[in-house]
């Protein structure tokens, strides 16, 4: 990621595919918490798109690094939910807001 950085790259992809479950993601679509935090550590968050398909990956990421996180390989129909994610219009992510 940091060279393809320096190489004038404006964003960096954390792939995960459409299936979640490689990459950034165990087999089982569990988040590989101890690679993404090594990741965090030499890149930037905001010049990442990390791929979280499954809600529960997106739930993680807006908990970890906030609503305004770069999401991607998001369905079209699932657009809207993720919105609602991201604003704590959902119970995944509502107590988030309250606090703040």
């Amino acid at each position: 990621m940091q060279k393809e950085l320096e190489a004038g790259a404006w964003k960096v992809i954390a792939e995960a595919r459409e299936g979640g479950n490689v990459g950034i993601f165990n087999k089982t679509g569990d988040v590989r918490s101890d690679l993404i935090d090594e990741i965090l550590t030499k890149i930037a968050s905001e010049d990442i798109l990390w791929e979280a398909p499954k809600k529960p990956q997106q739930v993680w990421f807006v908990k970890l690094l906030g609503a305004n996180v770069n999401l991607g390989n998001i369905a079209w129909d699932e657009i809207i939910p993720l919105e609602t994610l991201r604003i704590g219009l959902r119970g995944d992510t509502f107590n988030i807001f309250l606090i703040h």
